[in-house]
């Protein structure tokens, strides 16, 4: 709730505070939650298009504010984090999770998980907001709001460039949806949650694992500089320490990830979240072997998405624990990322 006892801060205070010091992750979540629509984003940058009524909407929603992460991480997941839990926050358990389905695995990132939970919840009143590729750019991400199997599976796989995975929220409470999950990178689950202290409602949160995204046209650039086609690139990929940008039955393009530093969006070096620690759900690919997706159970809500999706013959489910290295490659990437990125400058 805005409080009365204060003046609330509005878009002149995001502007100074984040817009200008490159903190902006261009999550969409001010111009999603903006009552008289007076928030457009241009190029990914939020401006202001309209009047502004100084309800403070915007600044409440935004996840690169300062706030009250804790009482955040309470408020979402029914408690705070024990010191156990410094490094990646609650956990009721991690599972290693490969999909049973060959047209999953097709798409798929990895083990597929994402796409599988998303399955398991469909239904003629259900959607998933998933990051899906324009027609015309190639690998250029956009908003999805699916309502179908093929459109869940034909969103599958990583972009490793970001978009404004929010604005979808607007148009799925502009329609019939009784239930809507949400897949998104640490600072877009941030946003939702943040969103949700204003606007309840029942989205189930999957968050994905992120050290950074790179800016979309600086990372197309190079790749074209060193001779790689985005169009001809059937899937990209981090694996090992290396980008890999892998091309059909040709010979995949490999670059050492500390090489892309100067393409990362400055907003990420900021971020101290690897494994979107305030989601239902976190998945990633690390700690899990090869064609598998770690699997983190944060809330009883992510378990009983598990759970249902495990029912139903989609997936097949084993704990991490059995997988070495497991959490302890999780936690050490988790770790490298807080440290990396702790007390950073805010205009870095």
């Amino acid at each position: 709730m805005i409080s009365v006892s204060a003046k609330p801060k509005v878009f002149g205070h995001l502007l100074l505070e984040v817009i200008r010091s490159n903190r902006c992750v261009a999550c969409g979540s001010c111009a999603s939650i903006c009552p008289v629509d007076a928030i457009s984003l241009i190029d990914g940058i939020p401006k202001l298009s309209g009047k502004c009524t100084a309800c403070g909407s915007c600044y409440l929603s935004c996840p690169r504010v300062e706030y009250d992460f804790a009482g955040l991480e309470e408020g979402t997941l029914g408690r705070r984090r024990n010191p156990g839990e410094a490094v990646n926050g609650i956990i009721l358990g991690a599972y290693a999770v490969r999909s049973l389905r060959t047209d999953v695995l097709e798409h798929a990132q990895d083990g597929g998980a994402v796409t599988s939970v998303l399955l398991s919840l469909l239904n003629k009143n259900s959607g998933a907001i998933m990051a899906g590729r324009d027609k015309k750019k190639g690998w250029f991400p956009i908003p999805v709001l699916a309502r179908d199997e093929k459109t869940i599976i034909g969103c599958a796989g990583t972009k490793y460039t970001s978009t404004t995975m929010l604005l979808a929220l607007k148009e799925a409470e502009g329609g019939d949806l009784d239930s809507v999950s949400f897949v998104g990178t640490p600072c877009q689950i941030h946003a939702l949650r943040r969103r949700q202290q204003q606007k309840k409602d029942n989205t189930l949160a999957v968050g994905l694992f992120c050290m950074e995204t790179f800016d979309y046209d600086r990372l197309m650039a190079y790749l074209m500089e060193q001779g790689v086609d985005p169009g001809k690139v059937s899937k990209f990929e981090i694996r090992s320490g290396k980008f890999i940008a892998r091309m059909g039955v040709d010979a995949p393009f490999e670059v050492k990830i500390r090489r892309l530093k100067e393409l990362s969006r400055p907003c990420c070096r900021v971020c101290q979240d690897y494994t979107s620690e305030l989601a239902d759900l976190s998945m990633g690919n690390i700690g899990s072997p090869e064609g598998w997706s770690t699997v983190l159970v944060r809330s009883e809500k992510g378990r009983a998405a598990l759970n249902a999706a495990e029912k139903a013959g989609l997936v097949e489910v084993k704990s991490l624990s059995d997988y070495p290295p497991g959490m302890s490659l999780v936690d050490k990437l988790a770790d490298m990322k807080k440290r990396e990125n702790r007390g950073k400058p805010l205009d870095q």
